[in-house]
């Protein structure tokens, strides 16, 4: 069956859109000596290639979507497989299934101009939440903006189910135009969301009688005629698991905030709040950094190892070769536009101060440019979504929020002179299937939903803490 004749393709069109920072990179250390460039094509520019988001499909539509069992075999022709079987009278035998799915690299669209960057990173230290000695990093990502040619093919044989492969098809696509699907590195801290627009679906049916020559001739040359567009029908898709705990919160900046970045200029200040594409920005990693540090310090709070048990929540990357494999987080935080009435940039000067003697120290003046909030002008919107998220662990997000929204979690650099301080305005919180809504009201907070419900899970939380101390 698998070697039966090919009896139509589909072909998918589209034009990529970056909705965040995408890193992929080469795996080699770039002009001067820099940790992570990005991929780009002999024209020095930047590409997807196609096992990158091949593979991102593949795992979003396998770890994300309720698939029925009887389409198993379906779909194995469809991804293709790999998967030894024993035969009758052969021993012991290997049955492959080439993927059905054709995928291009993705090379940028004409007339988008991709702008890379470079970025700044430094490892936190969990217990003193400092930057660690020694631990900076940076890398090149392609900004938000870019656009990326997409072009797919899906070919068709005996055996194969026109209706399941369809299916399929209109789930990758739906997936993807609801930026579903993210790719690269650095996708849980906000980088590589993507979304297909102005997507096309064309069907070749080798087994129509009528005009059959015309259309094996229409695909061998790369014509995609009107005749042969089809509708996406987005009804006709596997549904997505619902096990997931979401936040989209709204906070204002109560003072100013900084995340800072460095543009080497004499003229410039020595630090400046990091920007992309003219837009102020939170970057995800610093939310997620900062989260991730006060969790583990409730955690420790409540009697227990705080690492050991965000390693599961928030990931883990190993230290030397001796310790345990890495783990993906299941906490995704999403990089963060500043919006709203921003101050006009005011630079600050600040001079060091001889801890001996209380003076000031000479050659130590230094300054810097935050983003200045103030009179509940300028917002920020706080994205957060965990997979398989358990019952304490949404309890545990819940008491982060709390931290968030009383201004008692500061987020950015500089934080020990009143930066990054942000008050909460309004937040939606999705359980499964139900949504809760908070709202400021003065000094008050009004919850659309079953409060006690909400107290659940951090009770939860705390019996959770109860049985692992036990």
């Amino acid at each position: 069956m698998i070697n039966g004749k090919v009896t139509g393709r589909f072909i998918i069109k589209g034009d990529l859109l970056l909705e965040s920072p995408l890193l992929i990179g080469t795996g080699e250390k770039g002009d001067q000596n820099m940790d992570i460039v990005v991929q780009k094509d002999e024209h020095g520019l930047p590409y997807i290639p196609a096992s990158s988001l091949c593979g991102a499909l593949r795992h979003y539509f396998f770890n994300n979507l309720k698939l029925p069992d009887t389409d198993n075999k379906q779909l194995e022709y469809f991804w293709g497989s790999e998967k030894k079987s024993q035969m009758p009278n052969e021993g012991e035998k290997e049955d492959i299934y080439q993927s059905s799915f054709l995928l291009h690299d993705l090379k940028v669209k004409k007339n988008s101009k991709p702008s890379i960057v470079v970025r700044d990173g430094v490892k936190i230290n969990d217990k003193m939440g400092v930057a660690e000695e020694e631990k900076k990093f940076d890398y090149e990502v392609v900004e938000q903006g870019a656009v990326f040619k997409f072009s797919a093919e899906v070919v068709l044989r005996d055996g194969f189910s026109k209706e399941i492969f369809l299916k399929v098809i209109n789930t990758m696509i739906k997936a993807m135009s609801e930026k579903k699907v993210t790719i690269g590195a650095m996708t849980t801290k906000g980088f590589g969301r993507c979304r297909l627009e102005d997507y096309q679906l064309y069907e070749y049916d080798f087994e129509c009688k009528k005009a059959k020559t015309d259309t094996v001739i229409s695909w061998l040359k790369g014509v995609q005629p009107e005749n042969r567009l089809m509708a996406v029908n987005f009804n006709n898709v596997y549904p997505p698991i619902s096990e997931r705990f979401m936040i989209s919160a709204i906070f204002f900046i109560k003072n100013s905030l900084i995340v800072k970045a460095y543009s080497g200029l004499p003229e410039d200040p020595d630090a400046i709040h990091i920007g992309s594409r003219g837009k102020n920005i939170i970057p995800g990693t610093s939310i997620k950094g900062a989260i991730r540090a006060r969790a583990v310090k409730i955690l420790n709070t409540l009697g227990l190892d705080g690492n050991e048990m965000g390693k599961e929540l928030f990931g883990w990357a190993p230290n030397s070769a001796n310790e345990e494999e890495k783990k993906k987080s299941r906490m995704i935080v999403e990089e963060v536009q500043i919006a709203g009435g921003l101050k006009e940039k005011e630079t600050q000067f600040r001079t060091k101060i001889d801890r001996f003697t209380g003076g000031v120290t000479k050659t130590a003046l230094f300054d810097a440019t935050p983003v200045w909030g103030g009179n509940k002008q300028a917002t920020v919107t706080i994205d957060i979504r965990i997979d398989n998220c358990e019952q304490w662990e949404a309890g545990l997000m819940l008491l982060l929020l709390k931290d968030l929204w009383d201004g008692d979690l500061p987020l950015g650099g500089e934080k020990s002179i009143g930066r990054g301080v942000l008050n909460g305005k309004e937040a939606h919180i999705w359980v499964k299937e139900k949504c809760y809504t908070l709202k400021a009201d003065g000094d008050r907070i009004q919850v659309d939903g079953d409060k006690e419900e909400l107290e659940s899970l951090v009770t939860a939380l705390v019996q959770r803490c109860e049985k692992k101390g036990a």
